[in-house]
């Protein structure tokens, strides 16, 4: 798949299908800035789109920070996933809770990692599926976020496909 400003990376199934219809990166113009791949994007039955987690790539040097970068990836996220990140029971007040947002530097370069509760509506109840933010800052030139659902791999998937699309560039 392209990146945009130049290059492609190889993005793994069942993230690399286009959707059929326009995602939230394609309607806020952020897939100008960022190549964003989608896991399962669909029309739920309240009639707003949903998937079941997201990567987001983007060149290192077209942001100024991995914040910047994260939060522009941020952009494109679903209603359920930009709203993962809110401690349950604090949604919609002016005094919501989020979880922390944790920034190290990792083996290779920075990193950002986020704990999420990603609320699902089943057939009988909602529940919070437990997920996690990762972002990888400047491997092999590129910015690399990953929204996963602990049920997908969690953390040792995020990383597994972070490294594996820094090495799959090319420019």
């Amino acid at each position: 798949m392209n990146v945009p400003g130049g290059g492609s990376v190889l993005i793994s199934e069942p993230y690399n299908r286009k959707p059929s219809y326009p995602t939230y990166a394609d309607k806020r113009g952020i897939g100008d800035e960022l190549l964003v791949a989608y896991r399962n994007w669909r029309s739920t039955m309240s009639g707003h789109p949903e998937c079941d987690g997201v990567i987001a790539v983007g060149r290192a040097e077209r942001f100024d920070s991995l914040k910047g970068f994260m939060n522009m990836a941020r952009g494109a996220l679903s209603i359920q996933w930009s709203a993962a990140d809110t401690v349950a029971g604090t949604a919609w007040t002016s005094n919501e809770q989020r979880y922390p947002l944790e920034e190290r530097q990792g083996e290779h370069g920075p990193e950002l990692v986020q704990l999420l509760a990603v609320h699902r509506v089943g057939m009988l109840d909602v529940y919070d599926d437990p997920a996690l933010m990762y972002v990888a800052g400047n491997r092999n030139g590129l910015n690399i976020a990953v929204w996963i659902t602990n049920r997908q791999g969690g953390p040792q998937r995020a990383l597994k496909l972070a490294e594996r699309i820094a090495k799959s560039f090319a420019s």
